[in-house]
């Protein structure tokens, strides 16, 4: 498949959805928790290998999907070997986010957030075009093809990482044992040059293309994770009696329904 994507990605103009009944209790305890320039959300996911062992990671929150509120993003390295291995073998996982509020309570910057977030739901894979992935993300809209919007979406997300970020995706897989030596993790920052020609073939020439060849290479390994929300459950405990609701998507009425459960 071949399509066009603009030099300098904006996201794109289009209808979205109304928001699941869940969302704005979670993006404003995002928000809260995490303004800008802060460190990251981490949520613990969890799925089933093929061998039948249960598979655990800590998924660095990249960012909601305004379109369809119903997905959210992470960070994929396509090198990551455990992981991208892990979805493929059963992208339905689960995902908890249980302390928003660890730095802010730290720093006293802000009242505590007492709220836990357990999700159930799908994961898709936004590769690169030059990428081939079993799990490509779905239409979220009828005004773009599914292939133009993601990638305009990972190519919009790649431009905000910050420097040490992007840099990160130059390096070796995830986890693997033994470390590789130091030579493999010379890149420690790395500007954003989509915008920038680099080099037809091979790395010969100025330091700069150079750098747009490490650059290219690194902005192919990088993947925007999609997770498509299918359950929430969310417990306030900044009340008491606690609060626990159960919001579940219906697939044959397109519905949310919202029940209260003992906490």
């Amino acid at each position: 498949m071949s399509f066009s994507l603009p030099s300098s990605p904006t996201s794109p103009t289009l209808h979205p959805q109304a928001p699941p009944p869940w969302h704005y209790a979670l993006r404003t305890s995002y928000t809260l928790n995490y303004p800008p320039n802060t460190d990251k959300a981490y949520l613990t996911m969890a799925n089933i290998k093929r061998s039948g062992e249960t598979s655990m990671h800590s998924l660095a929150f990249q960012s909601f999907v305004d379109e369809d509120a119903r997905f959210l993003t992470f960070l994929l390295a396509m090198n990551n070997n455990s992981l991208m291995g892990d979805i493929r073998s059963d992208p339905q996982a689960k995902l908890c986010c249980t302390n928003f509020s660890q730095m802010l309570m730290i720093l006293r910057m802000m009242p505590k957030s007492k709220e836990q977030y357990h999700f159930s739901g799908k994961f898709y894979i936004a590769s690169s075009p030059t990428q081939v992935t079993r799990f490509p993300p779905p239409k979220v809209s009828d005004q773009l093809p599914a292939a133009v919007y993601w990638e305009t979406e990972r190519r919009r997300q790649w431009s905000l990482m910050s420097n040490r970020t992007r840099a990160s995706f130059t390096w070796p897989s995830q986890g693997e044992v033994p470390k590789a030596d130091r030579l493999s993790f010379s890149c420690q920052s790395l500007d954003c040059m989509m915008d920038k020609e680099g080099p037809r073939i091979g790395v010969a020439g100025t330091p700069e293309e150079m750098i747009k060849v490490v650059h290219d290479i690194a902005m192919d390994n990088f993947c925007l994770l999609a997770y498509k929300v299918t359950r929430v459950g969310h417990f306030d405990h900044s009340v008491f009696p606690p609060k626990r609701t159960i919001y579940t998507y219906s697939l044959k009425t397109n519905a949310w329904s919202v029940q209260d459960a003992n906490p």
